[in-house]
């Protein structure tokens, strides 16, 4: 009776079903309330009614192991009780075998778990939207649960856990195990680490167990995969803005340009993980492809900074190297075929990641930089980097280029590409000061081409600056090693050369360098210009860059007095020289203020030896020289740069004695040549210099006066005017010009000649129209009185000329000889001591001394 009771009391669900029939007997409150029947309902019932279809396989297999087995009762087992409303209540059940009446019956309990499955179905939950993996470990490294909805689980790869331990499992990754081990050891551990593909932030818990030992591992692991790779990115980021910016500061702060290529070809092979990093720098249109390693070392000495052209340079990996001139040519393209950033499509496929980066303008770039990263694609984060860089390293670059170049063409000069003068002097002082400590010493050879005026005035400028430029390219080759050639200026070159021992050692390279200029040069037509050439060597007396190149000027100034094309050393004989000449020159400049020149008349008698014409000369009552006359005053004048001036004064006297032959009391007719005053000559003759016959101002101030009013026996003799034959030949078309517009003035023209044998081959049509006649040098009259070949050479030049309708004049007539001799050769008209001393006009005279000269 305490069984029946016990059977409706006890809140646990029983049943009562028979084995055979499996019908139920009996069935209590609590199970009627969990199967959501009456107790009616149930009584009578197929107890697989009562349970989800999909367990019977299972649940009777279970039945049949306990009935067949023997066995009084059956473990526990979750069984899902189907109510007639289709719901489910989760239950605990077991049974046992009892006989009832004879029968035998299963006793079966039902324990409501709704509950229990309810929160544990709500942690799952909880567990499987959690963006975790979390998991339990026990001693032996199984995983006795896992959780989580981590979208990559490290515990959930496949394969991991089919084996019993995860030490096994992870044997690849000792990084992992060891993780495990410490925390088994009682550590928290957290780390974040990299697993297949993919970043966890991984955190280990402990356990304790008995004895207070770790039994178990709690372990949870988030996928920070992106967080990691955000912050990759942004550590990439910054790292390349650091790079940029250190680049950057290179770039302000760098004057050499080679420092940066390299700086910049590793920031890319690192910042980029390039496998291989090409620079190809381009040659330029207007300038050599020296090696570009910036202004020190480029190329040929002293030429301007040209890139390099066709250079290579390869950084494959971590190793630099230059790679061979014109290296890997088949493929390249010019400047321009490829835009920043784009991928060579001609790329084979193992590299299609491939950028090409113009340095500086994308139409006209100064180098290419070509980037190749087999292992992936460049992205287009990578290509702008490597754009940033290149835009860097190219306004840098054209930066130090530009400085470099005016640093190098304010020390050189901009024809030629020479050192300069400033140049030279800075390189003089430091080779004087390393003779004075090895005892070597240091030579100066000052180089002036002779004849380059007339090239200049005949060509023009253009013709002379290409014969410049030729001869620069001459004495470069004529230049030792280690020694310099400069362009002065003008037509001026000097050499330095170190450890000469001696002025023969100089001399010789002197002998190149005038050998070296001899060849003509081929303008419009083959020139020739030779070039004269002054010495000076370093010694106790010579120790400063200045003195010793002045000293050299001094010597080729000495080497220009004795002829065209000679070399002459410095010494004390030509420093007392020009000591004398400079002198002269501050006493001429000085004459000039004070009144101290006087001009004189030098008589021209012709066959009659009656006056003809009469020259005017300048003359100078020098302090300690006496009187000097034009021959000495002209070269001093010459030097001074004062022909133009004394051209002026001769022309002012000139004007005042024809004033004063044009007076009513002027003297009477000229007499027989040497006698007295001069008289009245018919012409007056004055010689210009090539300067002076420039000077349009000095040529109308002569004309203005050239002509008298009246009869021309009170209009007085006729201005004529001796034009130098150098000008002629310096410049026909200007002289001819000059002397057609004196002679429409009335003015007399005459070609003086100064050398000998200036006569060339001439037509009438040639000469100009106004020329009346032409005076021979000196040098004609020279043992005409006694030389046969002489008398020849003269009398054939007087027939040419007057056949050509001129008349001629031979001056330097010193002897009775000589006069008599040119007298019979049909000479008009001679000059010299045999025609009679300088002569003056008292009235012209007066007038000069009292403040007539003009002054400098």
């Amino acid at each position: 009776m305490w069984a029946v009771e016990l059977f409706d009391v006890l809140e646990m669900g029983l049943t009562l079903s028979g084995v055979e029939d499996r019908r139920i007997r009996r069935a209590n409150a609590a199970a009627c309330q969990m199967a959501g029947r009456d107790e009616a309902d149930l009584v009578g019932m197929d107890w697989r009614d009562m349970v989800d279809p999909a367990q019977f396989d299972d649940l009777f297999v279970s039945m049949e192991r306990v009935v067949g087995g023997g066995e009084k009762s059956r473990g526990q087992r979750l069984v899902r009780l189907v109510r007639p409303d289709g719901t489910v209540t989760p239950a605990l059940s077991s049974g046992v075998i009892v006989d009832v009446d004879g029968e035998q019956c299963v006793l079966a309990q039902f324990q409501d778990v709704s509950e229990l499955i309810s929160t544990q179905v709500q942690l799952q939950t909880v567990l499987d939207h959690v963006p975790v993996a979390v998991f339990l470990l026990d001693q032996d490294g199984r995983v006795v649960a896992r959780g989580g909805s981590a979208t990559h689980d490290p515990v959930a790869e496949p394969g991991r856990f089919d084996e019993s331990r995860i030490r096994a499992a992870f044997r690849d990754r000792p990084d992992l195990v060891a993780l495990m081990r410490r925390s088994m050891g009682g550590e928290y551990v957290h780390e974040v680490l990299e697993a297949y593909g993919r970043w966890y932030d991984l955190h280990l818990v402990p356990l304790p167990g008995a004895g207070g030992r770790p039994s178990s591992l709690a372990g949870v692991a988030s996928d920070v995969t992106d967080r990691e790779r955000a912050t990759a990115e942004l550590l990439v980021r910054t790292a390349r803005q650091t790079a940029l910016a250190d680049l950057a500061q290179r770039a302000l702060e760098s004057a050499d340009e080679q420092p940066l290529w390299d700086h910049c070809v590793r920031t890319l092979t690192e910042q980029l993980g390039a496998d291989q990093v090409v620079v190809r720098r381009h040659l330029v249109d207007d300038g050599p492809a020296d090696e570009l390693a910036g202004p020190p070392g480029w190329g040929a000495p002293d030429r301007p900074p040209t890139p390099a052209g066709d250079d290579e340079r390869r950084w494959p990996g971590e190793e630099a190297r230059w790679a061979d001139r014109g290296a890997h040519r088949t493929g390249d393209h010019p400047a321009g075929d490829h835009p920043a950033g784009e991928r060579a499509a001609e790329e084979p496929e193992s590299e299609r990641s491939v950028v090409r980066i113009p340095i500086g303008s994308a139409t006209e770039p100064l180098a290419t930089i070509t980037i190749r990263r087999a292992a992936r694609e460049l992205t287009s984060e990578d290509v702008d980097f490597a754009r940033s860089v290149g835009a860097v390293l190219g306004s840098a670059v054209l930066r130090i280029r530009v400085e470099a170049a005016t640093r190098f063409w304010s020390l050189h000069d901009p024809l030629t590409g020479l050192p300069n003068r400033g140049a030279l002097l800075d390189r003089l002082r430091r080779s004087l000061r390393r003779a004075q400590r090895d005892g070597h010493r240091t030579g100066v050879l000052f180089i002036d081409l002779d004849g380059f005026k007339a090239v200049n005035d005949t060509f023009g400028h253009q013709a002379g600056d290409e014969l410049l430029k030729v001869i620069g390219d001459r004495l470069r080759r004529v230049i030792r090693p280690g020694d310099v050639v400069s362009r002065l200026g003008g037509d001026e070159f000097a050499m330095l050369c170190e450890g000469v021992d001696g002025l023969d050692d100089l001399r010789a390279i002197g002998e190149r360098v005038m050998h070296e200029l001899a060849p003509p040069v081929e303008l419009h037509r083959p020139v020739s210009v030779g070039g004269s050439v002054g010495l000076a060597l370093s010694g106790p007396d010579l120790t400063d860059a200045e003195q010793l190149l002045d000293a050299a000027d001094v010597a080729m100034y000495q080497a220009k007095q004795g002829g065209p094309g000679r070399c002459v050393a410095y010494d004390e004989r030509v420093r007392a020289t020009i000591a004398t000449r400079l002198r002269d020159i501050t006493e001429l400049r000085r004459a000039f203020g004070a009144g101290e020149l006087r001009p004189r008349f030098r008589p021209v008698a012709d066959r009659t030896r009656t006056v003809f014409a009469a020259e005017a000369v300048a003359c100078w009552l020098h302090p300690t020289r006496s009187w000097l006359g034009p021959e000495d005053i002209e070269p001093i004048a010459f030097e001074a740069g004062l022909s133009g001036d004394l051209d002026g004064w001769l022309v002012d006297n000139m004007i005042r004695y024809l004033e004063v032959l044009r007076r009513p009391d002027a003297p009477g007719p000229p007499g027989p040549a040497g006698h007295g005053d001069p008289g009245r000559p018919r012409e007056l003759w004055l010689r210009l210099s090539d300067r002076g016959l420039r000077d349009a101002a000095l040529r109308k101030e002569l004309i203005a006066h050239a002509a008298g009013s009246g009869e021309p026996a009170a209009r007085g003799p006729v201005p004529c005017v001796l034009v130098p034959d150098t000008l002629r030949r310096a410049d026909r078309q200007q002289s001819d010009a000059i002397i057609d517009e004196l002679a429409e003035a009335g003015v007399a023209v005459r070609l003086d000649f100064a050398e000998l044998g200036p006569i060339r081959a001439v037509t009438v049509d040639s000469l100009p129209r106004g020329l009346v006649g032409v005076r021979l040098s000196d040098k004609n009259a020279r043992a005409v009185g006694h030389d046969e070949t002489a008398q020849a050479i003269l009398a054939g030049l007087i027939r040419i000329l007057h056949l050509l309708r001129l008349d001629v004049t031979v001056r330097g007539v010193d002897t009775p000889a000589e006069l008599a001799a040119v007298r019979a050769l049909n000479c008009d008209l001679f000059q010299g001591s045999a025609v009679g001393p300088d002569l003056h006009h008292r009235r012209a005279d007066s007038r000069s001394a009292c403040g007539g000269s003009a002054a400098v």
